[in-house]
């Protein structure tokens, strides 16, 4: 994470400089938030365990060892969703979560200190609902991204089987979620919260490969 202590100022100066890079990771200390309705479950996105993320503290990519839950960014760009850039506010300042109130770009050592620590995860945010803690099970079960990795590498060596798995896969995944906001009456927007970002987008941004889902059932 870039320090900004050599620009001589210890308070924040509403540039909204960390604002634009994306809402921020979830903690432990967040879940009151979740509860009192602070910050809706459509307001948010799982990173599964598995997938490629950009480690905030050291720069680069790492292959993330436990499921982060985050905070959207806007549709049109990087920018947390809760930023309003007329004013360079935050428009749930009173309510913003933990790594928010810890951020200080002047002195990035406390942020840095907290950033991988008691994460949230679905299942702790999922406690009282049973019924779709048992989906996010499910899918994480039937979509498990380490065995996409090992299936991905037998297509490279021209394993039409394994193809085969992934298309079936990627089916089952957009599938699911069909099914999910048709019955279960579950939003669209929350999808990317319960079951992470749909399986196709994950597969060709993390392996560089392509496959198309069916829109049949």
């Amino acid at each position: 994470m870039d320090s900004l202590n050599n620009q001589g100022f210890a308070e924040c100066q509403r540039c909204g400089t960390c604002c634009k890079k994306g809402g921020p990771a979830l903690h432990f200390e967040d879940q009151q938030l979740i509860d009192a309705g602070s910050i809706p479950l459509a307001s948010l996105y799982t990173i599964r365990k598995g997938e490629l993320a950009r480690n905030n503290v050291t720069g680069g990519l790492i292959c993330l060892p436990i499921e982060i839950i985050k905070i959207k960014s806007r549709p049109d760009d990087s920018f947390c969703m809760y930023y309003n850039d007329v004013d360079a506010s935050c428009e749930i300042y009173d309510k913003r979560p933990f790594e928010c109130r810890a951020m200080e770009c002047w002195n990035s050592d406390k942020i840095a200190a907290l950033y991988d620590q008691n994460r949230l995860t679905r299942s702790l945010v999922l406690e009282k609902a049973d019924w779709l803690k048992d989906l996010v099970n499910t899918h994480e079960a039937e979509c498990d991204l380490d065995r996409i990795q090992a299936l991905v590498k037998d297509r490279e060596t021209g394993d039409a089987n394994a193809a085969s798995v992934l298309t079936e896969m990627v089916n089952y995944d957009f599938h699911l979620r069909s099914i999910v906001t048709e019955k279960g009456k579950i939003a669209p927007d929350m999808l990317d919260f319960v079951f992470g970002r749909p399986l196709n987008e994950i597969i060709s941004r993390q392996f560089k490969i392509k496959i198309e889902k069916s829109k049949t059932v």
